[in-house]
């Protein structure tokens, strides 16, 4: 159970924006209309955090930037002609015909990334990763609730054992401090 609330992660709290009215959200829930309706920055954070928990179901820990901005946009259309049906459904049913795109410098390999190199990333980058690490961990116990409570108290603990531990790898450093 632990492991399910690390959550969200460094650079969540933007994702969390439609959720600050209620405690707890629940990712699965989330219908096209909801998602079409986010602010951009939420709409982005939870599609990382959407792209994240879909990778881990399908054994990758690598984020392909450029795969993964094709699939978020194939995904907006499909929404955008389903807007009474969930997300998780679009996304499920899009998984057969996502394109990863060409191994290259766009990829991001969440157990290899330090956090140092994390720190060092763009505030837009490292609220993609977060966001998408979120999603991953929460995949790995197959939740898809999020406590925002408990996001904050995690981009705090993270964010600050990183800063003193540059050379671990992000994932160790999530599961190290995670409550």
């Amino acid at each position: 159970m632990k492991k399910a609330v690390i959550l969200a992660l460094l650079g969540a709290g933007a994702f969390c924006a439609p959720a600050h009215a209620q405690v707890t959200f629940d990712m699965s829930r989330v219908t096209c209309a909801d998602y079409l309706a986010m602010s951009p920055a939420a709409s982005r954070d939870f599609s990382a955090w959407m792209s994240g928990w879909f990778n881990q179901q399908n054994g990758s820990s690598t984020l392909n930037v450029e795969g993964y901005r094709r699939n978020v946009a194939s995904v907006q259309r499909w929404c955008a002609s389903n807007p009474r049906q969930l997300v998780m459904a679009g996304l499920k049913a899009s998984v057969p015909n996502a394109r990863p795109g060409q191994p290259g410098p766009t990829d991001i390999d969440g157990s290899l990334i330090t956090c140092g190199q994390f720190l060092k990333a763009s505030a837009e980058k490292q609220s993609l990763v977060g966001s998408w690490m979120s999603g991953w961990f929460m995949s790995t116990k197959n939740l898809t609730s999020l406590d925002n409570r408990y996001v904050e108290r995690n981009v705090r603990v993270v964010g600050n054992y990183c800063k003193r531990n540059k050379d671990q790898k992000l994932m160790a450093a999530i599961e190290k401090n995670f409550r």
